[in-house]
């Protein structure tokens, strides 16, 4: 039975996680953001929810620029490692083994196992509470093509894709899960 609640009550999960990426001045950090979403087409724009405590924040504030990953649930170990850890005290890259490459039109890492990045030039910040909201215009898409069906969907028979659900637990969406369609069609 539905209550009243004294709290706001987060219901953001399960979800997948963005990995974001900057750089600035030669120093690189990966973290995790679980509040994050694809905002615009023409031109394609991306924002990510951070306080302004973070490493990246820092970085991307500077910088102007971040990196979007999605990563296969067999890195998830790898989500929440870079979600758990501070840039500040830690290279995470080097840490946990993460390989990436240089993006090609916004100076930030891309990571090599991602199946989909984008790399962003950061259009606006604005705080909202306790983060910031940076919103992005995606300047390069990178997708393992390999792994999607027609109309950008997953194909969950070579992808599986984790959804974070809160104290460090994933699911994992693959083929089994159950797939329902809803075709609604009106009478004229």
């Amino acid at each position: 039975m539905r209550t009243l609640i004294a709290d706001s009550a987060i219901h953001a999960y399960p979800g997948m996680v963005a990995v974001v990426t900057s750089r600035y001045e030669g120093e690189n950090n990966v973290m995790a953001s679980g509040w994050h979403t694809y905002i615009g087409s023409s031109p394609g724009m991306y924002g990510i929810s951070l306080r302004k405590e973070t490493y990246s924040h820092g970085l991307i504030e500077k910088s102007r620029g971040f990196g979007i990953q999605f990563l296969p649930a067999h890195r998830s170990e790898w989500i929440q490692a870079v979600g758990t850890f501070s840039g500040k005290d830690v290279d995470k890259f080097q840490q946990f083994g993460i390989a990436y490459e240089d993006g090609i039109s916004v100076n930030v890492p891309i990571l090599l196992e991602a199946y989909l990045a984008y790399e962003c030039k950061v259009v606006d910040i604005h705080t909202y509470g306790d983060h910031d909201w940076i919103v992005g215009e995606i300047q390069q898409t990178y997708r393992d093509d390999e792994l999607f069906l027609d109309e950008d969907v997953p194909d969950f028979s070579k992808l599986s894709i984790p959804l974070y659900v809160g104290r460090s637990a994933y699911y994992v969406a693959d083929d089994s899960l159950q797939r329902k369609v809803h075709p609604f069609y009106l009478s004229k």
